[in-house]
């Protein structure tokens, strides 16, 4: 009798053990489960927050002004079509490359010191003059971004395929400035790309890198200084100059870092610029000349040196003939800053 009953404390004791450790168990379970819950709980709310951020940023609407009007554009525009090098380079300037590019290898010859390059997945979408409404439509595009002078007439076109911009780099006497109307232009176009932060920035540090050139200037003791900035070509053997005036984006930009024009024209140019002969540089042969040209044209190298009125010119004889590599002069920030770097250069 005395040995069952200590046979049934042991198997009574051993029970009570064995619910204790069950217990310890369920409790450990039990709280490994809340922690689950809650995690999964956090991990929905997570989800939840950046399916509604998403869906906030792809349903955002912002009316963006143009020469045309008004355009309401939807979400981040992400195909976006571009009929003039000045708006492609403009994406560019904000990391965007477009989907689609009218006239892609005249942009490749003028912007071939822009970086970062187009994609070579870019679509060319015809000429500037003439874009393919065909190609553009092909390209199912979200946003299509044009200029006056060239793409009014065929607005409605583009408005059906998609969201359309029709910006004019030219105003009107008693407008803005060519310089003033790049840069509302590129702020318009951030704004729409979803950008606005990051034009800012680009144009905040443009306005930076022009103060340190313009003290750069100063200290060489180039404050001042007259120079004429000119695009030539040729043509049939004769020598063509555009030689631009104060309303236009590339003077401007040069008067930002403190240098004067020696060009001035009593009649107001819209495109920034008065189309003249060699007879247009002699009325400024003290001042130092900065000219682009296309990457084949010959018109400093061959052509000019054979000139006996060019080679009696003060700025020839001196050589204070400057070459800027081909710089596209109706560009936006990049080659506004480009501009700059090479002046830089040439000048010393």
């Amino acid at each position: 009798m005395k040995q069952m009953k200590w046979t049934g404390l042991i198997l009574a004791a051993m029970m009570v053990f064995l619910a204790a450790c069950g217990g310890g168990n369920n409790a450990g379970n039990a709280g490994n489960n809340k922690q689950e819950s809650e995690q999964a709980s956090s991990n929905a709310n997570a989800n939840a927050n950046a399916s509604t951020n998403t869906t906030a940023e792809e349903t955002a609407e912002r009316t963006i002004k143009h020469a045309l009007g008004e355009t309401k554009i939807t979400g981040t525009p992400k195909k976006i079509v571009v009929l003039e090098w000045t708006y492609a380079e403009d994406l560019i300037a904000l990391g965007v490359q477009p989907a689609g590019v009218a006239d892609v290898k005249g942009y490749g010859e003028w912007y071939g010191a822009i970086d970062p390059k187009l994609d070579a997945t870019v679509v060319d979408v015809g000429t500037r003059q003439e874009p393919s409404i065909e190609t553009i439509t092909s390209l199912e595009p979200d946003l299509i971004i044009g200029v006056n002078f060239r793409h009014e007439a065929i607005y409605d076109q583009l408005s059906a395929i998609a969201p359309t911009l029709i910006f004019n780099p030219y105003p009107e006497e008693g407008g803005l400035d060519q310089y003033s109307e790049m840069e509302q232009t590129f702020s318009a176009i951030a704004d729409a790309l979803g950008k606005k932060a990051e034009g800012e920035k680009v144009l905040a540090d443009l306005h930076s890198y022009y103060d340190e050139s313009k003290a750069k200037l100063a200290s060489a003791g180039k404050e001042g200084q007259e120079v004429v900035f000119t695009q030539a070509w040729t043509n049939e053997g004769v020598a063509t100059f555009r030689l631009f005036t104060d309303n236009s984006m590339a003077m401007a930009i040069l008067a930002k870092i403190g240098l004067k024009n020696a060009h001035q024209d009593s009649t107001f140019q819209q495109y920034g610029y008065s189309e003249t002969d060699i007879e247009g540089l002699t009325k400024t042969p003290d001042a130092s000349v900065l000219y682009t040209t296309s990457a084949t044209d010959t018109v400093f190298s061959e052509l000019l040196p054979k000139n006996e009125v060019y080679k009696n010119l003060n700025f020839a004889k001196e050589n204070r003939v400057y070459d800027m590599k081909g710089i596209w002069p109706f560009g936006g920030p990049l080659s506004a800053k480009l501009l700059v770097e090479r002046t830089l250069e040439a000048l010393g």
